[in-house]
């Protein structure tokens, strides 16, 4: 899972002054969350920031045997929560993650900072993965809450006609959450997840908000990237094939 850094990780990996990082946070270049009194800042989101390559084993692996082309896919993932400004990920049908979080709001951090957390976002990815399987009786779902109350949309991405996988972007609301709900769901948080309260309340509060007249500019979105994402792997199997039929060609009776 991804570390948390402290302020002077930070300063050593983007190579500046603890003054800069600050002045970053405010801007809205970085996102970090207080744990006390103390900054902490997602390690992935930070050298992504630099263009530093995360290391092979911090990248959630595909089940072995799978064609699954993470690192073309992350990529993709990357810019398009880049240019859309929320949250994406991609995860296979048994709910695990195929690629990090892009762009992630600074509520998940925390939620990923614990054991307990890291199983409650784990079982919410599962049952998207599972509402999502288009059958004969019914059509799959595209919306989709996590036990956080945090709202996303889903598309699927097909190979070969099956389903493989589900491009998730959210992290937001669709509209603003009632003020003493949402404050009995992150007491409700922090108890179970062992989490400190204020930290989490102030996260919770800079959780974006759709603009209702966007909704459906951002609903076909994740559709984009999904097919984008399949273009990949369409891609992927025609140069499979065709490096295939080299090697029938060339080999010697």
């Amino acid at each position: 899972m991804d570390d948390l850094l402290t302020v002077r990780q930070v300063q050593k990996i983007l190579k500046v002054d603890r003054i800069t990082v600050y002045r970053m946070l405010r801007d809205g270049r970085l996102k970090g969350f207080k744990i006390g009194q103390q900054w902490r800042f997602s390690r992935s989101e930070v050298e992504r920031k630099v263009g530093i390559n995360v290391a092979d084993e911090d990248i959630p692996q595909p089940a072995p045997g799978s064609s699954f082309p993470t690192h073309c896919v992350q990529t993709i993932q990357d810019l398009f929560s880049e240019v859309g400004q929320i949250s994406s990920l991609v995860i296979d049908m048994q709910g695990n993650p195929l690629t990090q979080v892009s762009h992630p709001c600074s509520l998940c951090p925390m939620m990923q900072s614990t054991p307990s957390g890291r199983q409650a976002c784990h079982a919410s990815w599962q049952a998207f993965a599972h509402d999502s399987v288009t059958t004969a009786e019914a059509s799959g779902s595209k919306y989709f809450t996590c036990h956080a109350g945090l709202q996303y949309i889903g598309a699927p991405v097909y190979d070969n006609g099956a389903q493989i996988s589900l491009l998730l972007a959210g992290q937001f609301y669709w509209q603003a959450p009632d003020l003493r709900e949402e404050g009995e769901r992150v007491r409700r948080l922090a108890s179970i997840h062992n989490l400190p309260i204020e930290p989490l309340q102030k996260a919770a509060r800079e959780i974006p908000v759709i603009d209702p007249a966007q909704h459906a500019r951002v609903e076909s979105w994740p559709t984009t990237a999904a097919r984008a994402v399949q273009s990949i792997l369409y891609e992927r199997f025609c140069f499979i094939e065709r490096l295939q039929q080299i090697a029938n060609l060339t080999q010697i009776p």
